[in-house]
């Protein structure tokens, strides 16, 4: 069992131990590495591989639960195809994905977040490498009040400005930029009454949850400005924006609900001159939009080692043509898309 003193112990094959003692394992490597106390990993399994042959591979899928019915279809299609390979989820939420790969309790993780910093750090603690990622899908798009948006920039209705780059907003939300902080309004162009207010900033707690991941992914790892707001729930964010003109929040994925008509969605363009993206489906859809989150599949790969054969048939089929289908043919109930062909072509080649 991994412990902070040995880091590179190799735990058990999830094959080679029942369920619910991998399970209980890892809880335990959660915990020990100081993970969100909601992981809420089972204590008792859920399924169970039951009587196996010689000739069937089993696979566990931990993690997103919000991927279950998608995945039971996906499941059933793979099963047709692949009679040899027995698949089991157990689809706690994202949170629970990454401490089962570590623990050895899964084949694969599934995440609809960016990983924090220290999800990764805890599996690299136990194997001495990171886990390599790949992407199936984008999650959320809108605005629509059925399911969440992407991570967004939001602004008050009444703020003129009309969008910003992602550097700018590395500028506006971090200290210490080698391009030199943004702290006012007139900084980003703006005119009249807004030139000497200075902006105020709002998000979620940086304590290695999403603010974490945001930071760590798209604000090249700078610590947030002192004059940065955390707030304790992205329904907090939105209404500090709501009742703020000068106010500007950076919120990992959120649904707008009641403060629609006070918020705006700042266009983001990834380089100056490059057009400004909002989070709408078909810029989703097609890669465009900065702050995406991918639908990931994580696994445990060894570096210069091949990938499981079951396990590399599973992902090249999420990837086939037939896979990616059947994401875009749930897209609306979901929130979830297929990748665009150049993102699916680079997750490909991760598989060789």
């Amino acid at each position: 069992m991994p412990t902070k003193s040995h880091k590179h112990i190799r735990v058990p094959s999830p094959l080679s131990v029942p369920l619910i003692t991998l399970l209980a394992l890892c809880a335990f490597t959660f915990n020990a590495n100081a993970g969100p106390a909601a992981a809420n990993i089972p204590d008792t399994a859920e399924t169970n591989f039951g009587d196996r042959t010689a000739n069937e591979s089993y696979l566990l899928l931990a993690g997103a639960d919000d991927m279950n019915d998608m995945l039971k279809q996906f499941n059933l299609r793979f099963a047709a195809a692949q009679p040899n390979v027995n698949v089991k989820m157990v689809l706690k939420g994202s949170v629970t994905g990454l401490p089962a790969l570590t623990a050895g309790a899964a084949s694969m993780a599934l995440l609809t977040h960016d990983p924090s910093p220290a999800e990764i750090s805890a599996f690299r603690q136990v194997w001495g490498y990171a886990p390599q990622a790949i992407r199936i899908g984008y999650a959320g798009f809108g605005p629509d009040s059925r399911h969440k948006l992407p991570p967004a920039v939001y602004i008050n209705q009444r703020n003129p400005l009309t969008s910003l780059t992602t550097q700018q907003l590395t500028q506006v939300f971090t200290v210490g930029s080698v391009a030199g902080d943004i702290n006012f309004w007139s900084q980003l162009g703006l005119k009249g009454a807004w030139e000497q207010r200075r902006i105020h900033l709002y998000g979620l707690r940086d304590n290695g949850g999403i603010a974490t991941a945001l930071r760590s992914e798209h604000l090249g790892k700078q610590p947030f400005s002192p004059q940065y707001e955390a707030l304790a729930s992205p329904q907090a964010v939105l209404d500090a924006v709501a009742d703020d003109p000068y106010g500007i929040a950076l919120l990992g994925p959120a649904t707008i609900g009641p403060n629609a008509a006070a918020l705006r969605i700042l266009p983001l363009a990834s380089a100056n001159g490059a057009t400004p993206i909002t989070p709408s489906r078909g810029n989703v859809a097609a890669g465009k939009y900065p702050l995406s989150v991918y639908v990931r599949i994580y696994v445990n790969r060894a570096p210069g080692k091949a990938l499981d054969a079951s396990v590399k048939n599973y992902l090249e089929t999420l990837l086939s043509p037939a896979g990616q289908g059947l994401i875009a043919d749930v897209a609306e109930a979901t929130g979830y898309l297929p990748l665009s062909a150049d993102d699916l072509l680079q997750e490909k080649k991760k598989l060789d």
